[in-house]
């Protein structure tokens, strides 16, 4: 998710010499990983949760063909993006406050 300067918390830690996780997206996994992205881009007020009904609409209105277990791919691939953006809130609220 970028920052308010457009970088990506990648690119953070590359610039400051911090681990990057490899992402490992597994074979045949790809398409959900571009449908998450896809929603993702479409949150209306920040780091809300994707609903049902964000990708029963989506699914509808673009004609994707999807499994159930694919959207209980999305919905756990929602959760643990969330964790991880309410991590880095967090971080960054710690980080003003030191300042």
């Amino acid at each position: 998710m970028p920052n308010e300067d457009g970088e990506t918390r990648r690119q953070r830690n590359v610039k400051f010499g911090q681990p990057v996780p490899k992402l490992v997206i597994p074979p045949g996994g790809q398409h959900v990983w571009h449908w998450f992205w896809s929603l993702s881009n479409r949150r209306r007020n920040g780091p809300e949760p994707l609903s049902y009904s964000d990708v029963g609409e989506w699914q509808r209105l673009t004609h994707t063909p999807i499994r159930p277990e694919e959207v209980e791919m999305l919905m756990r691939m929602d959760d643990a993006y969330l964790t991880e953006v309410r991590k880095e809130q967090a971080a960054a609220i710690e980080r003003a406050r030191e300042k």
